[in-house]
């Protein structure tokens, strides 16, 4: 399914509308090679204001169209699983950068812990935090 199409019924299932403002906020993101702050966001949005910036990453969240990534109290936005693979993250924690992981070994790792110990995983997420290869030589 093309995402434009998965975003409009992600949002009328709830009984909203895809605006030009939010398809702007989506289409930024959608953009975004990692998970970015909502400054970030609406650095790149030069004509969208901020207030509508933050009320449409609110009505994101809400909806599943995108969800934060956590570094300790701070956090960053990127598309929901619904637009993307399940991946987790890698945040330096000398600049900031993150960045997606993807790994299939983790993956199956998981599931063997599932079935080691008769736990069913609904939803799980792993975060991970050092120093990247720029920040780790400098």
């Amino acid at each position: 399914m093309d995402n434009k199409i998965r975003l409009g019924k992600l949002l009328g299932e709830q009984g909203y509308s895809v605006t030009s403002q939010r398809t702007r906020v989506f289409e930024a993101l959608r953009k975004a090679e990692e998970p970015i702050t909502i400054i970030e966001l609406a650095d790149r949005l030069k004509n969208v204001d901020k207030v509508s910036v933050y009320r449409t990453i609110d009505l994101f969240e809400k909806v599943g169209v995108a969800h934060r990534v956590w570094t300790g109290f701070k956090s960053k936005i990127e598309l929901s699983e619904a637009f993307s693979a399940h991946h987790h993250h890698f945040t330096c924690i000398k600049c900031g950068r993150t960045i997606g992981l993807k790994s299939e070994k983790l993956e199956n790792h998981l599931k063997d812990f599932e079935q080691e110990h008769d736990f069913e995983i609904v939803q799980h997420s792993v975060e991970l935090s050092g120093y990247c290869a720029d920040c780790k030589s400098s």
